[in-house]
């Protein structure tokens, strides 16, 4: 997939804020419409969830895209390189959104997942 540019990664980021912005999630698991990623057992750290993989970077958001649009969220943005990726998804309603960021490091990726509901 080729890189985004810096203006879609900073638009999907404000629109990921806007839409999150004081309703982050408080649980201490993921939300079922997110999911663990096989063979990893995610953290709380904060409102975000962290876990490390040894899988590549792609590999994770090709697993995170397919899961979140069989929930019903769709893509908003997705970027990666050699840093690793991030993608950003949000429901119809925007009511449910996700920002995954994943950072390569020594051949595997550190994932961070910040989901956001709506009550």
């Amino acid at each position: 997939m080729a890189p985004m540019s810096r203006g879609r990664l900073l638009l999907a980021a404000l629109s990921f804020l806007a839409v999150s912005c004081g309703s982050a999630s408080d649980s201490k698991t993921l939300p079922a419409w997110v999911g663990a990623y096989p063979g990893t057992q995610p953290r709380v750290s904060g409102t975000d969830f962290v876990f490390e993989s040894k899988d590549p970077a792609e590999k994770i958001l090709d697993f995170y895209q397919q899961r979140l649009l069989q929930n019903g969220l769709h893509m908003e943005a997705r970027g990666g390189g050699e840093y690793g990726g991030m993608l950003s998804a949000d429901d119809d309603s925007q009511r449910r959104s996700v920002m995954i960021n994943i950072r390569s490091q020594n051949g595997g990726s550190q994932v961070t997942i910040t989901p956001a509901e709506k009550k």
